[in-house]
């Protein structure tokens, strides 16, 4: 990973899908960044996606860490 060209480098990466990283870190990545998105909405954001989508989806990451 490199920090992004076009970003703030602290928040984001480049990640380049040349095989040199393996595809479950490169999931666990996003899995992460999609947590980091969803914990910062409004709780009442949070739960309507929560009844469209399924508690499960919206906080997948978040129960496999328990």
């Amino acid at each position: 990973m490199i920090p992004g060209y076009h970003m703030n480098k602290k928040h984001w990466n480049t990640v380049k899908l040349d095989g040199s990283i393996p595809v479950g870190e490169i999931q666990r990545m996003i899995d992460h960044s999609y947590a980091l998105v969803v914990g910062g909405l409004p709780k009442k954001v949070r739960e309507g996606m929560a009844v469209r989508h399924g508690r499960e989806a919206v906080y997948a990451e978040q129960q496999q860490e328990r």
